[in-house]
């Protein structure tokens, strides 16, 4: 199977989450196994945060991993620990190198047999529930391309395990969803009409703005699209950028 195909797997297996055999657990095991599988890390490793903001590891590929995330907790330091709290990826070439930054996690974390470690922040609108941990045996640097793969992996599955129902999804709850999509495709359609209108501009180029402008104020582009239908806002405020 070439690369390409498997990314692509592995993102239908992470957005799969109305098959009767699938909960969150089982989500996040397989996100745990493509990273492995699709980069040159040895193994892989996610924690997430209870109720009172502490971490605990729930799916691991290997027994060593979630040895060195337990200790992580207990120490209060490493890469886990300052990804779930900063919001952006940490990586450690070379574990070596780490002492100064990790003084306790290092050294377990060697003796344990790896020395790169690599975590991403699991997230969701800006709030951060978790981290995915990558360890390798040998010094591994991440690729760019890698390292934004690894991410767009952590974004899937989080969303995916997030809005995983217990319920099973009964043929209603298809249809209501379906025309749930069909009518937020109508209000958007209006709203960039009532820019085009306005601006004299092309579809696409209505399009551009309202997404521009939705990203720009941290909001969801429907949202936009129902304030501009519904007549709290006028087109001319998404038209004209704040000076």
């Amino acid at each position: 199977m070439n690369r390409e195909l498997e990314i692509t797997e592995a993102f239908v297996s992470l957005t799969d989450t109305v098959a009767d055999d699938v909960d969150p657990l089982t989500l996040l095991r397989r996100l745990v196994d493509h990273c492995v599988s699709l980069t040159a890390m040895d193994a892989a490793g996610v924690m997430l945060a209870n109720a009172r903001g502490r971490l605990q590891s729930v799916a691991v590929t290997e027994d060593r991993v979630e040895l060195t995330e337990v200790f992580q907790i207990q120490v209060s330091e490493g890469p886990c620990i300052d990804a779930y709290r900063t919001g952006h990826p940490i990586q450690a070439d070379d574990l070596a190198d780490a002492g100064g930054r990790w003084p306790a996690f290092t050294p377990l974390a060697r003796a344990a047999g790896f020395e790169a470690a690599h975590s991403f922040p699991l997230q969701l609108r800006g709030q951060n529930i978790g981290a995915l941990n990558l360890l390798a045996h040998s010094p591994t640097p991440l690729s760019p391309g890698d390292a934004r793969l690894l991410q767009a992996l952590a974004h899937t599955a989080t969303t995916s395990v997030l809005t995983w129902s217990r319920e099973p999804l009964r043929p209603y709850d298809i249809v209501t969803r379906t025309q749930a999509a069909l009518s937020t495709k109508a209000v958007l359609d209006i709203a960039l009409g009532m820019l085009a209108a306005t601006a004299e501009i092309s579809p696409a180029e209505a399009a551009r703005h309202l997404h521009s402008y939705a990203a720009g104020h941290r909001q969801r582009t429907i949202d936009i699209a129902e304030d501009l239908v519904r007549r709290r806002m006028t087109p001319q405020s998404v038209l004209t950028p704040e000076s």
